[in-house]
Formats: C-alpha cells, structure tokens, sequence
C-alpha cells in the first residue's frame, strides 16, 4: 500500500498537466481568456455561462465534452484517492476505523466533481440559447461544493501534517 502514493501522485500530476495544456492551448484562448466553468472557484451567473457558451466554437464544445471530460472523469477520482491515502497515512496513530472518517472530504471532493463534469456537460450541449437559471445555478453550486471539499481536504491534511511532525518531535 506504500506504493499507491507515489502512483496516484504521478496519474494525478499528469492528468492535472494534460488537462491544463488543453485549457490554456484550446478553451481560453477560444474564449477569449474566459476560465472553464470547472476552474471558477467562486462559481458563475447565468449571463457568466452565456457568455463563456457563445465564445465556444464547436471544436471547443466538443474537446469539453470527450477529451477534457474523460480527463476530468479520471482526475478527481486520483486525486481523491491520493488526498484518502495521504490523510490515511499521516493519521496512522488514529484507530483505522476513525481514519476512514478523515478520508471523506476528499470522496466528497470527488463526487461533487464528478456530479459538476455531468451539469457541465449538459451546460455545454445546451447551449448559451438552451441554457436555464435552474441548470447553471445547480452547476455553479456543484463547482463551489467541489472547492470548498477540497479546501477541508488540503486544510485537513495540514493539520495532520502538524500533528504528525509534533508526535515525532516528542
């Protein structure tokens, strides 16, 4: 199980790189420098997703929703996996059953992520004409869930780290 680390922090950095090449290479350059609705931490309005819809040609759309999403499908759930293994570690003194609990923020992470690649998609297939109040507010707040569990995750781990490198010290 020490090895998983290692391998989920490679698949995770590589999956990360190759989805930031095609945010910066294909989507914000067509866009105009717009963020991908995944990256806007503090989510976006329905006159936001318009926008960002209209700038998008149908190369764009279509890289959104097969590449970037298969990429984007992968990624939290690695990265999820490698944020359990960490805290999993770290928390080694803690009762495994009460370690399992510290590993929920990042499945939450992962599932908030994977619900919002789905809102997402349908954003993207609808259209800026197609699109609703109701269908970007749920995927805006889907993306903010999503940061928000990732933020308790890292914060979380933090204190782990803390609490680790004090009981080595004693």
């Amino acid at each position: 199980m020490m090895r998983a680390g290692p391998l989920f922090a490679a698949l995770s950095a590589s999956l990360f790189g190759m989805m930031s090449w095609l945010s910066w290479t294909v989507l914000k350059p067509q866009t105009g420098g717009l963020a991908p609705f995944d990256t806007r931490v503090l989510g976006y309005t329905l006159a936001e997703a318009q926008d960002y819809l209209n700038h998008l040609d149908d190369t764009g759309r279509a890289i959104y929703l097969v590449e970037m999403r298969l990429l984007d499908t992968a990624f939290p759930i690695v990265f999820a996996c490698l944020m359990g293994w960490l805290a999993m570690q770290l928390a080694s003194w803690v009762h495994p059953w009460s370690r399992l609990m510290l590993v929920l923020p990042a499945a939450g992470y992962a599932v908030m992520d994977l619900c919002e690649n789905a809102l997402v998609a349908k954003l993207l297939r609808a259209g800026a004409d197609g699109v609703t109040v109701e269908m970007v507010s749920l995927a805006s707040q889907f993306s903010v869930t999503k940061w928000l569990l990732l933020l308790v995750s890292w914060a979380l781990l933090a204190v782990l780290w803390t609490l680790r490198s004090r009981t080595a010290q004693e």
